[in-house]
This record gives structure tokens, C-alpha cells and sequence, in this order.
């Protein structure tokens, strides 16, 4: 790929682009809607009008491809223009990460691509499109009694290519390993338009050259496109998810410690969730079991097996003086495990800081935590996380925050903290996006590794118009880069304020004021037409 003067490119999308992106995905497939346009102009994470000041969030037109023909098409003609391409899932992140920064196209890969194109049940592998969902893909799969190894906590909505762009950690990676760990093959579209085949579909890639799989997977969208996805797939078994109380959720740590350490026992997902937790699912007029702290352990394979695995942590528990709680309790927690954080029905908005840490510190990080709601007088939320691996462990600590005005955005200074207290047990924040890609220099030290990164993006990306602005240098509309010294500067400030202010009572406050706790009834009634009742 050889840059053919990007210093003149005119970056903008004019009449003669839209008329091109039309007959290439058709005019139905290509929208310059205002509405539309303000409605993929953010992610999950909720964004005061202000931020658009300082990023040109608003795509100039939304393009709905079907296939990876149409995405190297579309590539080629925002690649001699300089126009901004950002792909986009179901945008189930918070970090901006299909968030435009330079307003372009953006692509709704889950509008149409989103096809499974097989399972293969004799190799065990199945290939779909980026835009499917990880849920499509399951369902699929279990039908042929085959497991998908790991997948985000957000997979009802979260589409493949979404979570192995950001190599993110989900249930069933402790035992099968992270999102793209499981990936055979990819189909990835380059800035220019040319298209890359990343592995094989139905053979491992070893001793076949740098693995590309691993380079695309985690590049947050910023290397190429990823087109379609082949992942390998495993025998179902039976999975069986068990629960235990704890009347002190840092006992959990024992029974932890014992479980990595073991040679054979490995779960398919090991998770914990506190009482604040409960605490406010209940306060919020949700169903929460009666129980103070729950650790979920859930297991997977040949019954007998199981049995074995459940057996030893049983005795783990038993000795840390946890006791076992019903099956009940425990299909429900793993039910819910892609909602954790359905308190948010009492209008409140909750966000997680998501960090790792070495799980040899568990216990103690625990306290961290709790110090850390305390220190930013934040309102807790509660602590849910999982184990990732043997010796890492990943911890979502979440917190109530007012989404209707500019000053909860302090809220976010409990992210920046935690991040900085992982650090001393060995850990970091997670994921990057725009907002914290200046998490980059941080997490490798500002060393070689950080620049190597970004001299991957610039030789991958001349024209830099692959999702400009994310991971590798996060910046505003202005040219102004969100360095290192620049975000930490604004970290301190934040976490200056926000210990200034008073303590929030966001949850608290919705609770008067919040109207809708009883919307789906109140739905289901009225369905019911009484004619002359005055309800018809």
C-alpha cells in the first residue's frame, strides 16, 4: 500500500461520494438523514451534547453494506478521497470505539451483515458475518451441539465483529480464552479496499507466518474491517452453573486461589457479584435472590466430569465457610449474566470501571474498590467481575451517575482512580476507544511497543481514514491529540472536582422521581379495550 499524497486528500464526503456509495449498496442503503446520522453519532455510553464541540461525532452519511465486496468498494472510494470510514456493530461498548471522530461514513454492519454462512459440525468451526450477533451464532451452534468457547456479556446484541475487535474478556473465556483467541479465519478489508484472508477456516494457522488473526483482533477497528469471521467451536456437553453465599465476599478469595492453582479443574466461567449488588437490583423493584454475596461457578463438559469439578469446589467453598445455595439461584444468575446492570430501570445511568488485576491480589483489591466509591464519594453500584484466566482476574466495579447533565461526567473520575490503583496490583484499565486512548502510552509505558503500534496503523492506514482518532491517538476536531500527559493532567483535575462536590444520590433521587417501574404492566393493561369504561 503506497500513499498517493494524503496531504491533499479533501476528506470530505461531497454529492459525486453519496452518488458512488449508491450504486454500490444501493440508494436504499444509504442514509443522510440528520436523525439518522445523531443517532450513530455515540456508542453505549451516554454524551452530553457538549462533546460535540470537541469531536465530529456526527457521520456525514450512514452506509448499510451486505457483503465484503460492498465493503471494499466502499473502502476504495473513501481511501482516494480521505474520507473517515468507522465500522460500527451494535455499539454495545462505552468507550467510543464506533464512535466517529471525523464525521465520514460509517457502516451499520448489523443492518445486513449478519449472515451465518455454515457450521461445520465434523471441524467444529462456524463462519458468519461481522454484523451477527454472538446470540444468532450460539443459538446456531447449539443446535448442532456445539459450544462457542467464549463471548461478551453483551451477546444478545453484540456482534462478532465488535467483540474480537476489541480481543474483549466474557463468559466461558477462563476456559476457552478471549475473543479472538478462538478465531481460525477472518476476512479483513484494508484501507485501500484490498482484501486480506487472515487464517484458514477449518485448520489451526500454525507455522504459517505472523499471525494475523491476533493483529486484527483487538485493533478496535483501526487496522481494517473485519468482513467475516470463522470461529472454532467445541462439543457441548452438559453445562451445569452453580452458586454459593458468602456472608464476606474477600472469603471468596480462598476458593479462588485454589481453583487456578488446581491442575484440572477448570470452569467454563468463574463470577462474583456483591450485596450492593442485590441491594440495588431490590431497591430498584427488580427480583434478586436472597443471598449477600454470590460467587457463580459454572461448569461444562461430559457429566461425569462435572460432577468431579463441582465436587472439589465444593470443598473449597466449604472450607472458606460459604455455603451452597439452590440450582434456582444459580440458573438464574447465569441467566442473567449478560445483565448486570439491569438497575438501570430506575433511570439512573451506571457505568463500570473496567480493570484487571493480578489475581493473587483479589482480596485486597476488593477493599480497593470500596475505597475507591468512598475516596470519589461516589454512589456504589455495586462489584460484579469474572476471572479471566489463572492469574488474571477482571473486576467491573459500577456506579450511578447522572446522564441528563454535564456535570456527571465528574462520575468518571472513579475510572480514571481505579485504573491507577490496578496498576499497583499489577493490572491496567481495559479498552482504549477514543476517550482513553491515551491509555496506550500508559499501559506500555510510552515505550517501543506503543510506537510500534502506531507505525503499524500509519503503514496499514496511509490516509488514515480506518476509524481515525481511536486507540492509537485519541483527537478532537481541532487537531488537539488526547496525549498521555494531556488526559493525565485532565484525570487529576477531574478527580480534584469530583472530591470537592458533594456526594452523589443520583440512584437515590431517581427513585422519587422515576415513573416507570411499573411500565410493562402498565402495558398489559392497557391491552385491555372496555368499551363505555372510557379505556377504549
Amino acid at each position: 500500500m503506497k500513499s498517493n499524497g494524503a496531504e491533499n486528500l479533501s476528506r470530505k464526503v461531497t454529492p459525486e461520494i453519496i452518488a458512488k456509495l449508491e450504486a454500490i449498496v444501493g440508494k436504499e442503503n444509504v442514509n443522510t438523514s440528520e436523525m439518522d446520522r445523531m443517532l450513530y453519532g455515540h456508542d453505549l455510553a451516554p454524551l452530553p451534547k457538549e462533546a460535540g464541540l470537541a469531536f465530529n461525532n456526527f457521520p456525514d452519511v450512514v452506509v448499510r453494506p451486505s457483503t465484503v465486496e460492498q465493503l471494499s468498494q466502499i473502502a476504495m472510494v473513501a481511501y482516494k478521497s480521505g474520507v473517515a470510514v468507522t465500522p460500527r456493530g451494535a455499539s454495545t461498548w462505552g468507550l467510543g470505539g464506533s464512535m466517529p471522530t471525523a464525521g465520514g461514513i460509517l457502516l451499520d454492519m448489523s443492518a445486513k451483515m449478519r449472515k451465518i454462512h455454515f457450521v461445520d459440525k465434523v471441524n467444529m468451526c462456524v463462519k458468519a458475518d461481522a454484523g451477527c450477533t454472538w446470540k444468532n451464532v450460539i443459538e446456531a451452534c447449539e443446535k448442532e451441539g456445539l459450544l462457542v468457547g467464549s463471548y461478551p456479556s453483551s451477546f444478545p446484541s453484540a456482534t462478532l465483529g465488535g467483540w474480537v475487535s476489541t480481543s474483549g474478556v466474557g463468559p466461558g473465556g477462563y476456559k476457552y480464552g478471549s475473543g479472538r483467541d478462538n478465531v481460525l479465519n477472518m476476512e479483513v478489508v484494508l484501507s485501500d479496499g484490498t482484501v486480506v484472508v487472515s487464517g484458514f477456516d477449518k485448520v489451526g494457522n500454525n507455522m504459517s507466518g505472523y499471525n494475523l488473526n491476533q493483529l486484527f483482533g483487538g485493533a478496535e477497528g483501526t487496522l481494517g474491517i473485519i468482513g467475516t469471521v470463522t470461529l472454532r467451536v467445541y462439543p457441548i456437553g452438559v453445562i451445569k452453573p452453580v452458586a454459593y453465599d458468602f456472608q464476606n465476599i474477600k472469603d471468596m478469595a480462598g476458593p479462588i486461589n485454589k481453583i487456578v492453582s488446581h491442575p484440572s479443574v477448570k470452569p467454563l466461567h468463574i463470577a462474583w457479584s456483591d450485596s450492593y449488588h442485590f441491594e440495588n437490583q431490590r431497591r430498584a423493584g427488580l427480583h434478586a435472590p436472597d443471598v449477600n454475596n454470590l460467587f457463580l461457578v459454572t461448569f461444562q463438559g461430559a457429566p461425569e466430569f462435572v460432577a468431579l469439578e463441582e465436587s472439589i469446589v465444593d470443598s473449597f467453598v466449604e472450607e472458606a465457610g460459604g455455603k451452597k445455595v439452590s440450582s434456582e439461584i444459580a440458573n438464574h444468575e447465569w441467566d442473567e449474566r449478560c445483565y448486570e446492570y439491569r438497575v438501570r430501570k430506575a433511570g439512573v445511568g451506571s457505568i463500570p470501571a473496567e480493570v484487571v488485576i493480578e489475581t493473587s491480589h483479589w482480596a485486597e483489591f476488593v477493599d480497593e474498590c470500596y475505597k475507591g466509591f468512598e475516596v470519589m464519594k461516589m454512589e456504589a453500584g455495586g462489584i460484579v467481575g469474572m476471572i479471566a484466566d489463572r492469574s488474571t482476574s477482571m473486576f467491573m466495579p459500577y456506579y450511578f451517575k447522572d446522564d441528563e447533565s454535564l456535570l456527571g461526567m465528574t462520575a468518571f473520575a472513579y475510572n480514571f482512580y481505579m485504573g491507577e490503583v490496578a496498576k499497583k496490583y499489577g493490572g491496567r484499565s481495559l479498552g482504549f476507544g477514543v476517550f482513553f486512548a491515551s491509555n496506550l502510552d500508559t499501559t506500555h509505558d510510552a515505550g517501543p511497543a506503543a510506537e510500534l503500534m502506531r507505525d503499524l496503523k500509519t503503514f496499514l492506514d496511509p490516509h488514515d481514514v480506518i476509524n481515525p482518532g481511536h486507540l492509537v491517538c485519541g483527537k478532537t476536531r481541532f487537531g488537539i491529540s488526547l496525549s498521555k500527559n494531556l488526559m493525565g493532567v485532565g484525570g487529576s483535575l477531574m478527580q480534584g472536582i469530583k472530591k470537592l462536590l458533594p456526594a452523589n444520590t443520583t440512584f437515590s433521587d431517581n427513585l422519587d422521581r422515576f415513573r416507570y417501574d411499573t411500565l410493562e404492566e402498565e402495558k398489559e393493561e392497557s391491552r385491555v379495550v372496555e368499551y363505555g369504561k372510557g379505556t377504549q
